[in-house]
């Protein structure tokens, strides 16, 4: 009987860069202008360089890969950048507890994730890098934004939104955990507050957004576009408190107004102090 000699020991690290040094050198995911072949664009959602890379991020990142590469098998000429959304007062607080600049902060978390995204061996193009917070990036968002400020499609009003006194910023409703409301990062209960920020007119695009007969988008998804958009027909009416005070309502049936007999006002609404009785407002 021959006796067989086991081979060495695998090691994943040494082959993994031996190839992935390869793939660079070569410019294997580079994409650059060839009107001979069909271009296709990717893009996943770019992470926020909070220190080190987890599970989350590289579960936004597969399906997206996957799709390159399957582009790219089939002959396209494939752009898949990769950045990091950058800005934000997380990164500021950060700072400001490790006693450094922001830009380092962040620019050390870039650098980290940079190195642990690029041992996956995703085909992102890394000559495309976009950061976020940096000047030639962010001229374009102002840039943007500008447009939408000189056609009437953004405006400033006062809103409630979830806020974290300990993160001292604005949560997300996914950022709120549990019954008790708590945030996410640090546990602190969180509060409503108002708020002066920033809001899109995108509701004067709703039919536009709504015709999916040059999307090819599963059913699911459209469902999801169509609750996001909120589109009904409908009439806004203005009532009067006993003060006078207006009191405006949204109805899709106007005809069955004269038959209310009352009306129910969000805890956030700026009249709920005005018209709360003193005998009722430690209640509410």
């Amino acid at each position: 009987m021959t006796e067989v000699t086991p081979p060495d020991t695998y090691r994943a690290s040494d082959i993994e860069q031996k190839w992935r040094d390869r793939w660079e050198a070569d410019g294997l995911y580079d994409a650059d202008v060839d009107p001979s072949r069909g271009a296709e664009y990717v893009l996943t959602m770019l992470p926020y360089p909070s220190g080190d890379l987890h599970i989350g991020h590289w579960y936004a990142m597969v399906p997206s890969d996957a799709r390159a590469r399957f582009q790219r098998m089939r002959g396209k000429n494939v752009m898949f950048p990769m950045g990091f959304d950058a800005f934000g007062l997380p990164a500021e607080n950060a700072a400001i507890k490790k006693n450094i600049h922001p830009r380092d902060w962040t620019y050390a978390n870039i650098e980290r994730m940079r190195g642990q995204i690029k041992t996956m061996g995703a085909m992102f193009d890394w000559r495309r890098e976009m950061v976020s917070c940096d000047p030639k990036y962010y001229r374009w968002t102002q840039w943007f934004f500008n447009q939408l400020w000189r056609n009437d499609l953004a405006y400033r009003k006062e809103a409630p939104v979830d806020w974290c006194p300990s993160c001292n910023t604005t949560l997300a409703r996914e950022q709120v955990i549990g019954d008790d409301r708590h945030c996410e990062r640090c546990e602190t209960p969180v509060i409503k507050k108002n708020l002066r920020q920033w809001f899109f007119r995108t509701t004067q695009y709703a039919e536009e957004l709504l015709d999916f007969s040059k999307i090819d988008w599963p059913e699911r998804v459209q469902t999801l576009q169509t609750r996001w958009i909120g589109r009904s027909e409908g009439a806004h009416v203005t009532f009067r408190t006993e003060a006078g005070d207006p009191l405006e309502v949204f109805t899709t049936r106007a005809d069955t107004l004269w038959g209310a007999t009352f009306m129910v006002l969000a805890p956030e609404h700026p009249l709920v102090q005005k018209v709360t009785s003193a005998e009722q407002r430690e209640a509410v």
